[in-house]
This record gives structure tokens, sequence and C-alpha cells, in this order.
């Protein structure tokens, strides 16, 4: 069975390692689901820090307004066409998201010189005409690769740990496709429950100790499962949270 997308992605790989049921359900028979606002709220804050730093890249420094603003447009157009799960309710997850972003412009992004912003990276990986394809959030003047998060809690070190593999497949990607050499991996977390109390998170990772070996023992591990066709249920306590738990329940592959 060829690769659904002909390309893999930290994000299939992360579905398949987590349930290869899930990842048949997301990649190979399409079913759409609704996302959860939390989910919704990241990608309009990736959205306008990308806006944000990009400007500044071209020599403009947007003000917290300025870039409010692009936000409050962004999550209006991307709400009438998205289905959302919303938690509490829309407004209020309108107003976390736009204080998270007011936040970045004031305390994160005056530190940052950008080099390169949410920019879409492919190539091939060794010894195999399969591409691996990724979206870089930021890379700085200084060879350092950034990845932002939002969430609604301080990130504990195993998180981090299960995170990783999304960066040094980044790193890999950039390395390969762009050239120069990577120094520095760095994820900026921004995270609260609500509108109010906002802080973040910076954890660093000397680039030098990426583990590309065993990136590739988990990529090539993804690869050849899912082009053999092996789909089976990783039953546990994720299933609680599964967008397919009722079609997986009745469903034999």
């Amino acid at each position: 069975m060829p690769l659904p997308k002909e390309y893999i992605s930290f994000s299939q790989i992360r579905t398949y390692t987590n349930c290869p049921r899930q990842y048949f359900f997301s990649y190979i028979e399409n079913i759409r689901t609704a996302i959860n606002d939390k989910v919704f709220l990241g990608v309009v804050f990736h959205d306008a820090a990308d806006y944000h730093l990009k400007k500044k890249i071209d020599g403009a420094t947007p003000g917290k307004e300025e870039t409010s603003e692009y936000f409050t447009g962004t999550f209006n157009k991307m709400a009438e066409n998205t289905e959302v799960i919303w938690g509490d309710s829309k407004e209020k997850a309108f107003k976390r998201g736009l204080a998270f972003i007011k936040y970045f412009v004031v305390e994160i992004a005056p530190g940052i010189k950008p080099m390169m912003t949410e920019k879409e990276i492919e190539c091939k990986l060794p010894n195999s005409e399969v591409k691996l394809k990724g979206i870089i959030d930021l890379v700085e003047e200084d060879f350092s690769l950034t990845d932002f998060k939002t969430t609604t809690a301080k990130w504990s070190k195993d998180r981090l740990n299960k995170s990783l593999l999304q960066m040094y497949i980044y790193k890999f990607l950039f390395e390969e496709s762009i050239g120069g050499f990577i120094k520095e991996l760095k994820f900026k977390i921004v995270y609260s429950k609500n509108a109010t109390g906002i802080k973040h998170q910076e954890h660093s990772i000397p680039a030098g100790n990426a583990d590309l070996k065993k990136m590739f023992e988990i990529i090539n591990f993804a690869i050849d499962n899912i082009e053999k066709g092996y789909f089976y249920k990783n039953e546990g306590y994720i299933c609680n949270f599964c967008d397919y738990k009722a079609i997986c329940s009745r469903t034999e592959i």
C-alpha cells in the first residue's frame, strides 16, 4: 500500500505511533472530525505569530494592536469555516487566544531575530524514494530552530521528551534542504487555562544531541507498517480521547 499522501510527516508518524487504527481512519479513510478549541487556537496563534515575525524580517515592527487585529480577523474567518468543539464558549476561547498573542508580542517576540518562519520543507529520506515533509515555525539568525506551543499548563519533562522527535525531524529537513547547521533546538510554550495569568516556558536542547539514528528507526518503522497495511488497535487510555472511538468499536480491518 502506498503512503496516502505520498510523503511522511511528523503528524503522521505521531498518529501511527499513538494508534495505527486512528491513522487508518484519519489518513487512509480521510474521515474528518471536529477539532477542539485548544487545537483551533494553536493554529490561529501560529498564523498570527508568523504574521508578526514575517513583518519583522521585512524590517517592520508591528505593534500589539496590529498583530491582535490580525489574530481577530483570522480567528473569525477560520471559525466560520471550521467545525470546532468549543470548551466553555467561543467567546472565552477567543479571549484566551487574544491574550496569548498579546503576551507573545510583548514578552517573547522582542527577543527573536527571525531568519525564516513558517517554512514548509521536504526532502527524500536516505536510501529511499519516500519524501519527509514538515513546516518549521522559526529559524533565527543564530541558526537556532524554534517550535511554538500553546497549552493550558506548564510542560513536564516527559512531555518535552515525547516532543523531541519533531525537532529532530525539523533539524534534518532544514540541514538537508536549506543548508547550514542548526545549533540549538528550542520550544517556546505559552500557557494558561484562561485569558489571565499568561506565562511561558523555554526549553533548549543542543542540536548535537539529536539522536538521528533513533529518528530514522521510528520513521522507517511507521512507513514499513503503513505500506504493509498494519492498522491494529492500540487500546488503552488514549481511546477515551479519540475522535474515532465510536466508529472504531464497530469496525474490523
